[in-house]
Protein backbone atom coordinates (compact mmCIF):
# COMPACT_ATOMS: atom_id res chain seq x y z
CA UNK A 1 0.00 0.00 0.00
CA UNK A 2 0.94 3.53 -1.03
CA UNK A 3 -0.31 6.02 1.84
CA UNK A 4 0.04 8.77 3.74
CA UNK A 5 1.20 6.87 7.20
CA UNK A 6 -1.29 7.82 9.24
CA UNK A 7 -3.92 6.93 6.51
CA UNK A 8 -2.38 3.72 5.52
CA UNK A 9 -1.89 2.54 8.85
CA UNK A 10 -5.65 3.19 9.89
CA UNK A 11 -6.92 1.58 6.19
CA UNK A 12 -4.12 -1.83 6.81
CA UNK A 13 -6.13 -2.16 10.49
CA UNK A 14 -9.79 -2.22 8.54
CA UNK A 15 -9.32 -4.23 5.87
CA UNK A 16 -7.07 -6.71 7.66
CA UNK A 17 -9.88 -6.78 10.38
CA UNK A 18 -12.42 -8.28 7.37
CA UNK A 19 -10.24 -9.96 5.84
CA UNK A 20 -8.13 -12.47 7.43
CA UNK A 21 -6.25 -13.51 4.14
CA UNK A 22 -5.14 -10.19 3.11
CA UNK A 23 -1.67 -9.13 3.63
CA UNK A 24 -0.71 -5.57 3.79
CA UNK A 25 2.93 -4.53 3.59
CA UNK A 26 3.47 0.08 4.46
CA UNK A 27 7.18 -0.25 3.33
CA UNK A 28 8.37 -1.40 0.06
CA UNK A 29 11.72 -2.87 1.99
CA UNK A 30 9.19 -5.40 3.46
CA UNK A 31 8.59 -7.31 -0.18
CA UNK A 32 9.78 -10.34 -1.00
CA UNK A 33 8.97 -11.13 -4.59
CA UNK A 34 6.17 -9.65 -6.38
CA UNK A 35 3.24 -7.84 -4.76
CA UNK A 36 -0.17 -9.27 -5.84
CA UNK A 37 -2.17 -5.76 -5.92
CA UNK A 38 -0.61 -2.32 -5.22
CA UNK A 39 -2.66 -0.32 -3.61
CA UNK A 40 -2.29 3.44 -4.08
CA UNK A 41 -4.01 5.73 -2.04
CA UNK A 42 -4.14 9.44 -2.92
CA UNK A 43 -5.79 12.73 -0.50
CA UNK A 44 -5.36 15.10 -2.76
CA UNK A 45 -5.44 14.87 -7.13
CA UNK A 46 -4.13 18.17 -8.24
CA UNK A 47 -2.15 17.03 -11.75
CA UNK A 48 -2.55 14.03 -13.20
CA UNK A 49 1.02 13.84 -15.58
CA UNK A 50 2.45 13.30 -11.85
CA UNK A 51 0.40 10.15 -11.09
CA UNK A 52 0.92 9.07 -14.44
CA UNK A 53 4.30 8.95 -14.18
CA UNK A 54 4.21 7.39 -10.62
CA UNK A 55 2.04 4.35 -12.04
CA UNK A 56 4.21 4.20 -14.85
CA UNK A 57 6.81 3.65 -12.45
CA UNK A 58 5.22 1.24 -10.48
CA UNK A 59 4.52 -0.56 -13.67
CA UNK A 60 8.20 -0.73 -14.54
CA UNK A 61 9.09 -2.44 -11.17
CA UNK A 62 6.42 -4.67 -11.15
CA UNK A 63 4.84 -5.13 -14.40
CA UNK A 64 2.28 -8.00 -13.58
CA UNK A 65 1.27 -6.40 -10.55
CA UNK A 66 -2.42 -4.77 -10.78
CA UNK A 67 -2.36 -1.01 -9.65
CA UNK A 68 -5.79 -0.03 -7.43
CA UNK A 69 -6.06 3.64 -6.87
CA UNK A 70 -8.19 5.12 -4.27
CA UNK A 71 -8.99 8.89 -4.59
CA UNK A 72 -10.95 11.23 -2.26
CA UNK A 73 -14.85 12.23 -2.83
CA UNK A 74 -13.39 15.54 -4.15
CA UNK A 75 -11.22 15.91 -6.87
CA UNK A 76 -10.52 17.98 -9.65
CA UNK A 77 -10.01 15.85 -12.33
CA UNK A 78 -12.97 14.26 -14.38
CA UNK A 79 -13.66 10.18 -15.14
CA UNK A 80 -11.74 10.40 -18.68
CA UNK A 81 -8.45 12.17 -16.72
CA UNK A 82 -9.21 9.57 -14.64
CA UNK A 83 -9.63 6.61 -16.70
CA UNK A 84 -6.53 7.03 -18.58
CA UNK A 85 -4.06 6.45 -16.26
CA UNK A 86 -3.53 2.90 -17.21
CA UNK A 87 -4.02 1.17 -13.59
CA UNK A 88 -6.59 -1.83 -13.72
CA UNK A 89 -8.65 -0.04 -11.35
CA UNK A 90 -9.70 3.54 -9.78
CA UNK A 91 -12.47 3.34 -6.78
CA UNK A 92 -13.26 6.60 -5.94
CA UNK A 93 -14.55 7.33 -2.20
CA UNK A 94 -15.14 3.42 -0.72
CA UNK A 95 -16.46 2.10 1.69
CA UNK A 96 -14.25 -1.00 3.70
CA UNK A 97 -16.20 -3.69 2.34
CA UNK A 98 -16.25 -2.12 -1.03
CA UNK A 99 -12.53 -1.78 -1.04
CA UNK A 100 -12.35 -5.15 0.02
CA UNK A 101 -14.26 -6.68 -2.63
CA UNK A 102 -12.39 -4.69 -5.42
CA UNK A 103 -9.22 -5.95 -4.37
CA UNK A 104 -10.41 -9.43 -4.22
CA UNK A 105 -11.77 -8.93 -7.80
CA UNK A 106 -7.89 -6.84 -8.63
CA UNK A 107 -5.95 -9.95 -7.48
CA UNK A 108 -8.54 -12.73 -9.24
CA UNK A 109 -7.97 -11.09 -12.75
CA UNK A 110 -10.73 -8.33 -13.29
CA UNK A 111 -10.51 -4.79 -13.32
CA UNK A 112 -12.97 -2.14 -11.31
CA UNK A 113 -13.46 1.61 -12.46
CA UNK A 114 -15.95 3.72 -10.16
CA UNK A 115 -15.84 7.32 -10.36
CA UNK A 116 -17.62 10.05 -9.68
CA UNK A 117 -19.93 8.76 -7.08
CA UNK A 118 -22.41 11.06 -4.89
CA UNK A 119 -23.17 9.22 -1.86
CA UNK A 120 -25.38 10.40 0.60
CA UNK A 121 -26.44 9.30 4.20
CA UNK A 122 -29.25 9.94 6.41
CA UNK A 123 -28.13 12.04 9.18
CA UNK A 124 -30.80 10.18 11.72
CA UNK A 125 -29.69 7.01 10.85
CA UNK A 126 -25.78 8.07 11.37
CA UNK A 127 -26.98 9.21 15.14
CA UNK A 128 -28.57 6.10 15.79
CA UNK A 129 -25.69 3.50 14.50
CA UNK A 130 -22.85 5.62 16.01
CA UNK A 131 -24.19 8.06 18.60
CA UNK A 132 -24.00 11.75 19.43
CA UNK A 133 -19.98 11.79 19.45
CA UNK A 134 -19.71 10.16 15.98
CA UNK A 135 -22.54 12.33 14.57
CA UNK A 136 -20.62 15.66 16.36
CA UNK A 137 -17.33 13.90 13.71
CA UNK A 138 -19.08 13.53 10.73
CA UNK A 139 -20.30 16.89 11.27
CA UNK A 140 -16.86 18.39 12.39
CA UNK A 141 -15.46 17.03 9.52
CA UNK A 142 -18.12 18.36 7.21
CA UNK A 143 -17.37 21.77 8.24
CA UNK A 144 -13.75 21.42 7.38
CA UNK A 145 -14.41 19.93 4.12
CA UNK A 146 -16.73 22.97 3.15
CA UNK A 147 -14.03 25.02 4.55
CA UNK A 148 -11.36 23.75 2.42
CA UNK A 149 -13.74 23.75 -0.52
CA UNK A 150 -14.61 27.46 -0.05
CA UNK A 151 -10.82 27.82 -0.09
CA UNK A 152 -9.61 26.47 -3.22
CA UNK A 153 -12.85 27.79 -5.04
CA UNK A 154 -10.99 31.54 -3.93
CA UNK A 155 -7.34 30.39 -4.46
CA UNK A 156 -8.68 29.16 -8.16
CA UNK A 157 -9.61 32.23 -9.45
CA UNK A 158 -6.46 33.88 -9.09
CA UNK A 159 -7.87 37.60 -8.86
CA UNK A 160 -6.58 38.01 -5.05
CA UNK A 161 -3.61 39.81 -3.90
CA UNK A 162 -0.58 38.46 -2.51
CA UNK A 163 -0.65 38.97 0.61
CA UNK A 164 -4.28 37.56 0.95
CA UNK A 165 -3.08 34.55 -1.04
CA UNK A 166 -0.55 33.82 1.31
CA UNK A 167 -3.37 34.49 4.34
CA UNK A 168 -4.99 31.92 2.43
CA UNK A 169 -2.85 29.04 2.05
CA UNK A 170 -1.75 28.93 5.64
CA UNK A 171 -5.53 28.83 6.58
CA UNK A 172 -5.62 25.63 4.31
CA UNK A 173 -2.66 24.29 5.69
CA UNK A 174 -4.09 24.79 9.00
CA UNK A 175 -7.37 22.64 8.49
CA UNK A 176 -5.59 19.75 6.78
CA UNK A 177 -3.53 19.63 9.73
CA UNK A 178 -6.31 19.42 11.83
CA UNK A 179 -8.32 17.10 9.88
CA UNK A 180 -5.70 14.81 10.09
CA UNK A 181 -5.25 15.03 13.34
CA UNK A 182 -8.78 14.46 13.99
CA UNK A 183 -8.47 11.34 11.85
CA UNK A 184 -5.89 10.04 13.59
CA UNK A 185 -7.56 10.46 17.14
CA UNK A 186 -11.17 8.77 16.11
CA UNK A 187 -10.11 6.28 13.62
CA UNK A 188 -12.78 6.93 10.45
CA UNK A 189 -11.53 7.49 7.04
CA UNK A 190 -14.20 10.13 6.29
CA UNK A 191 -11.76 11.29 3.54
CA UNK A 192 -11.31 8.45 1.60
CA UNK A 193 -13.53 5.45 2.79
CA UNK A 194 -17.20 6.79 4.15
CA UNK A 195 -18.28 4.94 7.47
CA UNK A 196 -20.85 2.15 6.59
CA UNK A 197 -24.16 2.17 8.26
CA UNK A 198 -24.62 -0.64 10.42
CA UNK A 199 -28.58 -1.77 9.62
CA UNK A 200 -29.45 -4.92 8.01
CA UNK A 201 -30.94 -3.79 4.36
CA UNK A 202 -28.68 -0.66 4.32
CA UNK A 203 -31.36 0.74 2.40
CA UNK A 204 -30.43 4.53 3.93
CA UNK A 205 -27.23 4.77 1.61
CA UNK A 206 -27.45 5.50 -1.80
CA UNK A 207 -24.71 4.93 -3.78
CA UNK A 208 -23.92 6.18 -6.94
CA UNK A 209 -21.09 6.02 -9.43
CA UNK A 210 -21.38 8.51 -12.63
CA UNK A 211 -19.20 5.84 -14.28
CA UNK A 212 -19.40 2.36 -12.75
CA UNK A 213 -17.23 -0.66 -14.39
CA UNK A 214 -16.44 -3.78 -12.73
CA UNK A 215 -15.41 -6.51 -15.03
CA UNK A 216 -14.32 -9.90 -12.86
CA UNK A 217 -12.49 -11.80 -15.50
CA UNK A 218 -12.03 -11.11 -19.46
CA UNK A 219 -13.94 -13.97 -20.96
CA UNK A 220 -16.47 -12.78 -23.72
CA UNK A 221 -19.56 -13.31 -21.51
CA UNK A 222 -18.00 -11.21 -18.95
CA UNK A 223 -17.24 -8.81 -21.01
CA UNK A 224 -20.86 -8.88 -22.91
CA UNK A 225 -22.85 -9.17 -19.32
CA UNK A 226 -21.21 -5.91 -18.24
CA UNK A 227 -21.76 -4.16 -21.52
CA UNK A 228 -25.15 -5.72 -21.63
CA UNK A 229 -26.17 -4.38 -18.22
CA UNK A 230 -25.17 -1.00 -19.11
CA UNK A 231 -26.62 -0.32 -22.04
CA UNK A 232 -29.81 -2.27 -20.20
CA UNK A 233 -29.90 0.83 -17.47
CA UNK A 234 -29.82 3.03 -19.85
CA UNK A 235 -32.86 2.02 -21.57
CA UNK A 236 -35.78 3.72 -19.51
CA UNK A 237 -39.01 3.72 -20.40
CA UNK A 238 -39.15 7.51 -19.17
CA UNK A 239 -36.67 8.40 -21.73
CA UNK A 240 -37.07 11.88 -23.55
CA UNK A 241 -35.99 12.64 -27.01
CA UNK A 242 -33.52 16.13 -27.62
CA UNK A 243 -32.69 15.36 -30.74
CA UNK A 244 -35.00 16.68 -32.59
CA UNK A 245 -35.16 13.27 -34.56
CA UNK A 246 -36.61 10.19 -34.15
CA UNK A 247 -39.92 11.10 -34.87
CA UNK A 248 -40.78 7.31 -35.87
CA UNK A 249 -39.77 5.95 -32.65
CA UNK A 250 -42.00 8.39 -30.51
CA UNK A 251 -44.81 8.09 -32.36
CA UNK A 252 -45.13 4.65 -30.71
CA UNK A 253 -47.36 4.86 -27.55
CA UNK A 254 -44.80 4.71 -24.16
CA UNK A 255 -45.09 0.88 -23.43
CA UNK A 256 -44.77 -0.19 -27.57
CA UNK A 257 -42.03 2.07 -27.68
CA UNK A 258 -40.24 0.75 -24.03
CA UNK A 259 -40.89 -2.90 -25.18
CA UNK A 260 -39.12 -2.30 -29.05
CA UNK A 261 -35.62 -0.66 -27.38
CA UNK A 262 -35.45 -3.69 -24.66
CA UNK A 263 -36.28 -6.63 -27.44
CA UNK A 264 -33.98 -5.02 -30.09
CA UNK A 265 -31.31 -5.10 -27.47
CA UNK A 266 -32.24 -8.95 -26.02
CA UNK A 267 -32.29 -9.53 -29.71
CA UNK A 268 -28.61 -8.27 -30.34
CA UNK A 269 -27.34 -10.11 -27.06
CA UNK A 270 -28.84 -13.58 -28.78
CA UNK A 271 -26.83 -12.57 -31.94
CA UNK A 272 -23.36 -12.51 -29.59
CA UNK A 273 -24.17 -15.55 -28.11
CA UNK A 274 -24.87 -17.10 -31.10
CA UNK A 275 -21.72 -16.15 -32.71
CA UNK A 276 -19.92 -17.21 -29.76
CA UNK A 277 -19.86 -20.75 -30.44
CA UNK A 278 -17.48 -22.46 -31.93
CA UNK A 279 -19.44 -23.57 -35.56
CA UNK A 280 -19.98 -20.16 -36.39
CA UNK A 281 -16.70 -18.88 -35.55
CA UNK A 282 -15.37 -20.66 -38.08
CA UNK A 283 -17.58 -19.60 -41.04
CA UNK A 284 -16.55 -16.73 -40.39
CA UNK A 285 -18.24 -12.95 -38.82
CA UNK A 286 -18.70 -11.26 -41.89
CA UNK A 287 -20.77 -14.67 -43.99
CA UNK A 288 -22.89 -14.62 -41.08
CA UNK A 289 -23.43 -10.82 -40.41
CA UNK A 290 -25.04 -10.53 -44.29
CA UNK A 291 -28.30 -12.21 -43.19
CA UNK A 292 -28.30 -10.73 -39.25
CA UNK A 293 -30.17 -7.73 -40.13
CA UNK A 294 -33.61 -9.10 -41.74
CA UNK A 295 -33.98 -11.63 -39.12
CA UNK A 296 -33.33 -10.13 -36.19
CA UNK A 297 -35.76 -7.43 -37.65
CA UNK A 298 -38.26 -10.17 -37.61
CA UNK A 299 -37.83 -11.58 -34.31
CA UNK A 300 -37.89 -8.34 -33.09
CA UNK A 301 -41.55 -7.72 -34.68
CA UNK A 302 -42.56 -11.48 -33.44
CA UNK A 303 -41.19 -10.58 -29.59
CA UNK A 304 -42.21 -7.08 -28.78
CA UNK A 305 -45.44 -7.76 -28.66
CA UNK A 306 -47.46 -10.43 -27.42
CA UNK A 307 -47.44 -13.49 -30.45
CA UNK A 308 -50.85 -14.08 -29.34
CA UNK A 309 -52.59 -10.73 -29.78
CA UNK A 310 -55.02 -10.52 -32.41
CA UNK A 311 -57.09 -7.87 -34.13
CA UNK A 312 -60.12 -8.09 -36.72
CA UNK A 313 -59.17 -7.21 -40.12
CA UNK A 314 -62.05 -7.19 -42.89
CA UNK A 315 -64.27 -9.67 -40.46
CA UNK A 316 -61.16 -12.06 -39.53
CA UNK A 317 -59.25 -12.60 -36.69
CA UNK A 318 -55.82 -11.98 -37.45
CA UNK A 319 -52.29 -12.41 -35.40
CA UNK A 320 -50.76 -8.67 -35.21
CA UNK A 321 -47.03 -10.05 -35.35
CA UNK A 322 -47.36 -12.31 -37.97
CA UNK A 323 -48.99 -9.55 -39.93
CA UNK A 324 -46.12 -6.66 -38.83
CA UNK A 325 -43.58 -9.26 -40.04
CA UNK A 326 -44.88 -10.39 -43.96
CA UNK A 327 -46.08 -6.38 -44.61
CA UNK A 328 -42.47 -4.92 -43.48
CA UNK A 329 -39.56 -4.09 -45.70
CA UNK A 330 -37.18 -5.95 -43.47
CA UNK A 331 -34.33 -5.20 -45.58
CA UNK A 332 -34.46 -1.30 -45.38
CA UNK A 333 -30.47 -0.18 -45.24
CA UNK A 334 -29.27 2.90 -42.60
CA UNK A 335 -26.51 4.66 -44.34
CA UNK A 336 -25.67 6.27 -41.21
CA UNK A 337 -25.48 3.11 -39.61
CA UNK A 338 -21.91 1.73 -38.79
CA UNK A 339 -21.06 -1.97 -40.05
CA UNK A 340 -22.28 -4.30 -37.02
CA UNK A 341 -19.00 -5.96 -37.34
CA UNK A 342 -17.99 -3.16 -35.34
CA UNK A 343 -19.13 -3.94 -32.58
CA UNK A 344 -19.07 -7.91 -32.54
CA UNK A 345 -15.95 -7.80 -33.46
CA UNK A 346 -13.82 -6.83 -30.54
CA UNK A 347 -16.38 -8.62 -28.05
CA UNK A 348 -16.06 -12.16 -29.68
CA UNK A 349 -12.26 -11.97 -30.56
CA UNK A 350 -10.71 -9.53 -27.99
CA UNK A 351 -9.40 -7.30 -30.81
CA UNK A 352 -8.44 -3.89 -29.41
CA UNK A 353 -10.69 -0.51 -30.38
CA UNK A 354 -8.95 2.48 -31.76
CA UNK A 355 -10.24 5.41 -30.17
CA UNK A 356 -8.62 8.81 -30.15
CA UNK A 357 -5.41 7.64 -32.00
CA UNK A 358 -5.18 5.09 -29.52
CA UNK A 359 -5.16 0.99 -29.53
CA UNK A 360 -7.32 0.67 -26.44
CA UNK A 361 -7.64 -3.43 -25.18
CA UNK A 362 -10.87 -4.70 -24.65
CA UNK A 363 -11.27 -4.58 -21.16
CA UNK A 364 -10.23 -0.91 -20.91
CA UNK A 365 -13.07 1.06 -19.33
CA UNK A 366 -12.92 3.80 -22.40
CA UNK A 367 -13.64 0.73 -24.53
CA UNK A 368 -16.38 -0.26 -22.89
CA UNK A 369 -17.82 2.75 -22.54
CA UNK A 370 -17.01 3.30 -26.91
CA UNK A 371 -19.14 -0.30 -26.95
CA UNK A 372 -21.88 0.87 -25.14
CA UNK A 373 -22.47 4.17 -27.16
CA UNK A 374 -22.12 2.16 -30.85
CA UNK A 375 -24.87 -0.34 -28.79
CA UNK A 376 -26.99 2.28 -28.44
CA UNK A 377 -26.49 3.94 -31.27
CA UNK A 378 -27.63 0.98 -32.93
CA UNK A 379 -30.76 -0.10 -30.88
CA UNK A 380 -31.97 3.49 -32.16
CA UNK A 381 -31.45 3.67 -35.51
CA UNK A 382 -32.83 -0.04 -35.77
CA UNK A 383 -35.94 1.19 -34.28
CA UNK A 384 -36.39 3.68 -35.89
CA UNK A 385 -36.55 1.69 -38.62
CA UNK A 386 -38.64 -0.56 -37.11
CA UNK A 387 -41.00 1.81 -35.98
CA UNK A 388 -41.36 3.17 -39.58
CA UNK A 389 -42.74 -0.54 -40.90
CA UNK A 390 -45.43 -0.20 -37.68
CA UNK A 391 -46.44 3.31 -38.88
CA UNK A 392 -46.67 2.32 -42.36
CA UNK A 393 -48.79 -1.34 -41.60
CA UNK A 394 -51.03 1.11 -39.10
CA UNK A 395 -52.08 3.04 -42.21
CA UNK A 396 -53.06 0.23 -44.09
CA UNK A 397 -54.81 -1.47 -40.73
CA UNK A 398 -56.65 1.36 -39.04
CA UNK A 399 -57.50 -0.88 -36.45
CA UNK A 400 -53.86 -1.12 -35.19
CA UNK A 401 -53.46 2.76 -34.59
CA UNK A 402 -54.80 2.04 -30.98
CA UNK A 403 -52.77 -0.68 -30.33
CA UNK A 404 -49.05 0.76 -31.08
CA UNK A 405 -49.71 4.71 -31.81
CA UNK A 406 -49.66 7.90 -29.31
CA UNK A 407 -53.80 9.23 -28.93
CA UNK A 408 -53.22 12.09 -31.30
CA UNK A 409 -52.08 10.00 -34.35
CA UNK A 410 -55.56 7.83 -33.98
CA UNK A 411 -56.79 10.34 -36.19
CA UNK A 412 -56.60 9.67 -40.34
CA UNK A 413 -55.31 12.88 -41.06
CA UNK A 414 -52.66 13.10 -37.80
CA UNK A 415 -51.28 9.94 -38.83
CA UNK A 416 -50.77 10.88 -42.60
CA UNK A 417 -49.01 14.19 -41.43
CA UNK A 418 -46.70 12.37 -39.30
CA UNK A 419 -45.95 10.15 -42.14
CA UNK A 420 -45.34 13.08 -44.47
CA UNK A 421 -42.83 14.83 -42.15
CA UNK A 422 -40.91 11.30 -41.62
CA UNK A 423 -40.80 11.00 -45.62
CA UNK A 424 -39.86 14.51 -45.67
CA UNK A 425 -37.30 14.07 -43.10
CA UNK A 426 -35.79 10.95 -44.44
CA UNK A 427 -35.61 12.72 -48.10
CA UNK A 428 -33.58 15.89 -46.79
CA UNK A 429 -31.12 13.56 -45.10
CA UNK A 430 -30.35 11.68 -47.95
CA UNK A 431 -30.27 14.75 -50.20
CA UNK A 432 -28.47 17.54 -48.22
CA UNK A 433 -27.56 16.17 -45.05
CA UNK A 434 -25.77 13.14 -45.69
CA UNK A 435 -23.81 13.96 -48.52
CA UNK A 436 -22.50 16.55 -46.20
CA UNK A 437 -21.92 15.03 -43.28
CA UNK A 438 -19.76 12.56 -45.62
CA UNK A 439 -17.51 15.21 -47.23
CA UNK A 440 -17.00 16.63 -43.31
CA UNK A 441 -16.14 13.26 -42.33
CA UNK A 442 -18.95 13.32 -39.91
CA UNK A 443 -21.23 10.66 -38.02
CA UNK A 444 -23.81 11.01 -36.32
CA UNK A 445 -24.67 8.68 -32.99
CA UNK A 446 -27.19 8.77 -31.00
CA UNK A 447 -26.48 7.74 -27.23
CA UNK A 448 -28.36 8.44 -23.39
CA UNK A 449 -27.32 11.19 -21.19
CA UNK A 450 -28.92 11.95 -18.32
CA UNK A 451 -32.07 9.94 -19.29
CA UNK A 452 -32.26 12.00 -22.51
CA UNK A 453 -31.35 10.41 -25.99
CA UNK A 454 -28.74 12.76 -27.63
CA UNK A 455 -26.38 13.34 -30.71
CA UNK A 456 -23.25 12.95 -30.78
CA UNK A 457 -20.62 13.62 -33.94
CA UNK A 458 -17.45 12.17 -34.33
CA UNK A 459 -14.77 12.51 -37.08
CA UNK A 460 -13.71 9.48 -39.29
CA UNK A 461 -13.19 8.89 -42.31
CA UNK A 462 -15.81 8.53 -44.42
CA UNK A 463 -14.51 8.78 -48.75
CA UNK A 464 -15.23 5.75 -49.46
CA UNK A 465 -19.08 6.59 -48.72
CA UNK A 466 -18.43 9.66 -50.31
CA UNK A 467 -17.85 7.44 -54.09
CA UNK A 468 -20.94 5.85 -53.55
CA UNK A 469 -22.97 8.66 -53.67
CA UNK A 470 -25.43 9.23 -56.80
CA UNK A 471 -25.01 12.23 -59.29
CA UNK A 472 -27.79 14.49 -57.03
CA UNK A 473 -25.51 13.81 -54.19
CA UNK A 474 -22.49 14.38 -55.48
CA UNK A 475 -23.71 17.67 -56.62
CA UNK A 476 -24.21 18.82 -52.83
CA UNK A 477 -20.99 18.18 -51.97
CA UNK A 478 -19.47 19.46 -55.01
CA UNK A 479 -21.29 22.76 -54.16
CA UNK A 480 -19.36 22.50 -50.85
CA UNK A 481 -16.53 22.26 -51.98
CA UNK A 482 -16.68 25.07 -54.33
CA UNK A 483 -17.82 26.95 -51.75
CA UNK A 484 -14.75 26.44 -49.69
CA UNK A 485 -12.47 26.35 -53.03
CA UNK A 486 -14.31 29.92 -53.87
CA UNK A 487 -14.34 31.56 -49.79
CA UNK A 488 -10.60 32.80 -49.80
CA UNK A 489 -10.94 34.52 -53.14
CA UNK A 490 -14.12 36.21 -52.51
CA UNK A 491 -13.37 37.03 -48.81
CA UNK A 492 -10.25 38.98 -50.20
CA UNK A 493 -12.13 40.55 -53.61
CA UNK A 494 -14.33 41.76 -50.61
CA UNK A 495 -11.52 42.91 -48.32
CA UNK A 496 -10.05 45.16 -51.66
CA UNK A 497 -13.59 46.51 -52.46
CA UNK A 498 -14.01 47.79 -48.93
CA UNK A 499 -10.71 49.67 -48.60
CA UNK A 500 -11.33 50.81 -51.66
CA UNK A 501 -14.71 52.36 -50.80
CA UNK A 502 -12.84 53.44 -47.11
CA UNK A 503 -10.22 55.07 -49.24
CA UNK A 504 -12.08 56.86 -51.65
CA UNK A 505 -15.22 58.25 -49.00
CA UNK A 506 -12.23 59.44 -46.71
CA UNK A 507 -9.38 60.92 -49.21
CA UNK A 508 -11.81 61.76 -52.15
CA UNK A 509 -15.40 62.49 -50.85
CA UNK A 510 -14.20 63.72 -47.46
CA UNK A 511 -11.33 65.68 -48.51
CA UNK A 512 -13.74 67.15 -51.08
CA UNK A 513 -16.32 68.13 -48.90
CA UNK A 514 -13.94 69.31 -46.33
CA UNK A 515 -12.61 71.87 -49.04
CA UNK A 516 -16.20 72.88 -49.64
CA UNK A 517 -16.95 73.64 -46.09
CA UNK A 518 -13.59 75.31 -45.51
CA UNK A 519 -14.77 77.61 -48.72
CA UNK A 520 -18.20 78.52 -47.07
CA UNK A 521 -17.05 79.26 -44.16
CA UNK A 522 -14.27 81.65 -45.26
CA UNK A 523 -17.41 83.01 -47.50
CA UNK A 524 -19.32 83.25 -44.40
CA UNK A 525 -16.28 85.55 -42.82
CA UNK A 526 -15.54 87.94 -45.20
CA UNK A 527 -18.89 88.41 -45.77
CA UNK A 528 -19.30 89.35 -42.30
CA UNK A 529 -16.49 91.20 -41.56
CA UNK A 530 -17.59 93.33 -44.66
CA UNK A 531 -20.74 94.00 -43.27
Amino acid sequence: MIAPSLLGESLALQLTSQDDNLEILLDKKDINGLPKLILFCLEEVELSNSIKLEIHKLKERWEQSPVLIVLPKSIKLSSDDLMTFGSEGVIQDPTVELLRDTINILIGGGRVFKINNETNYNADSIHNSYGLGHWLLTSGLSQINKDLYTIDQIIAKKSINTFYLFILIGRRRELLTAKRLILWLWGPLEVLIESPIKSNNNKNIINKYNTDITIKNTSTNELWNVIYKRVKERLQDDLTNSTGELAALYSLNKSKRYNLLKTLLKEFSTIIIKLDSKDNREKGLEEILQSITPELRANTLRNFIDSYDRLKKNGVDVFISDFLVHNADLGILDDELPSIALIIDPILNNKPLLLDGDYLSIEDPRSIIQLETFILNWIFRTAEIVSEEIISSCSEWPELRKYFLNKELVSTRELERKRNHINTNNQLQNLFKKPVRLYESKRLYYTVKNNKIEKIITLEPRDDELKKLDWAQRQIAFIIELRDALAPQVQAIIQYLGDLIVLILTKVVGRSIGLIGRGIAQGMGRNLSKG
